[in-house]
């Protein structure tokens, strides 16, 4: 205004094509991510090794590792560690470097009870 007034237009608001196309760009990027996520856990490996210490822990007892199998990609994980027959014991977070070292999880057997890690997160990170 050009006689002094302080008066100011409101903010101006985003047109109906501008508020779609950035629904559709959130809507593709969790696609993207959820695809992602599923290839990087076709990365992840969990296997069971023999290892003395498991084996004096508990009678059988072998070491559960994670490895990541992707030739350049660091991959973030998150697991579930139960314990006995189904009882969630807490979680596991870290990242398998690419370059297919193991990471140790622990004893598959402890006093005779069963332990495990289930995949629940994974995804792909860049290694510093």
């Amino acid at each position: 205004m050009t006689n002094g007034s302080t008066h100011k237009n409101p903010p101006a608001r985003p047109r109906p094509a501008v508020r779609v196309t950035a629904a559709t760009a959130l809507l593709l990027a969790a696609h993207v991510s959820a695809a992602s996520q599923d290839e990087a856990r076709g990365y992840l490996e969990l296997r069971s090794e023999p290892d003395g210490r498991c084996h004096i822990l508990s009678q059988g007892g072998e070491l559960r590792v994670l490895t990541n199998r992707h030739p350049g990609r660091a991959i973030k994980y998150r697991l579930m560690r139960v314990f006995g027959p189904a009882i969630p014991q807490g979680y596991v977070v870290g990242v398998a470097p690419s370059d297919g070292s193991v990471v140790k999880l622990g004893c598959t057997l402890v006093d005779g009870r069963p332990q495990d890690w289930r995949l629940e997160r994974a995804h792909f990170i860049d290694e510093e």
